[in-house]
């Protein structure tokens, strides 16, 4: 993998050259560097969740850190081959008969799944929620125009089959982040820990003592 071409590339994105898209698609070198990215992106969000407990003072740091940063991590990226870009692809040909090849879905959607790597920041107090649906927004709008590359299905049997994708992706990992209070194990990273701690508070607020 060429290190310095996949920084090349990410750095088009950050200055909005989207014509990367175009280059992406057709190297057959880029799919590796298309998991990369995304598994890098991912992890990132996964760390950056884990430091928003750490900062938030939650407690449980370390069930955070190896079911959520690391497990989730990698079960996020699994949901996102498997799940996410596996729906889009099956929409495209199956469902709205269009032209669509895995490879070059893998290439463009690794690479537009980097703004996921955002949600790193999202330890900074006050703005964590905002960085984390930000990021995850930027991520869907980029990887529909992605897609859109590689496909000759119009634009709005991309945006169903990206939407349906993405929803399918968000909703598996809000349930593996959901946990109990007695054991704070979520395998979900980054901004499905909102969810954690919503379910962990839910326990609590429901808890009836025991009748002496």
């Amino acid at each position: 993998m060429d290190v310095e071409q996949v920084v090349a590339w990410l750095r088009r994105l950050i200055y909005l050259d989207f014509r990367v898209f175009e280059e992406v698609r057709t190297n057959p070198t880029a799919t590796i560097p298309g998991v990369v990215i995304a598994f890098g992106a991912i992890f990132l969000s996964g760390i950056g969740g884990w430091l928003w407990w750490l900062v938030q003072g939650y407690g449980y740091s370390g069930d955070i850190l190896l079911h959520s940063a690391i497990l989730g991590s990698l079960l996020a990226v699994v949901l996102w081959l498997f799940a996410w870009m596996g729906i889009v692809y099956v929409m495209l040909t199956q469902i709205f008969r269009q032209r669509a090849y895995v490879e070059q879905l893998l290439r463009v959607m690794g690479l537009a799944s980097s703004p996921m790597a955002l949600i790193f920041f999202m330890f900074i107090p006050g703005i964590s929620m905002a960085i984390g649906v930000g990021a995850l927004a930027l991520t869907f709008g980029l990887t529909t125009y992605a897609i859109r590359t590689v496909t000759s299905a119009d634009p709005a049997q991309v945006l169903v089959s990206n939407g349906l994708g993405f929803f399918v992706w968000v909703a598996a990992l809000t349930l593996l982040a959901s946990t109990g209070a007695g054991a704070v194990e979520p395998h979900a990273p980054g901004v499905f820990l909102f969810n954690t701690l919503a379910s962990i508070s839910d326990d609590i607020l429901n808890f009836t003592p025991p009748v002496q």
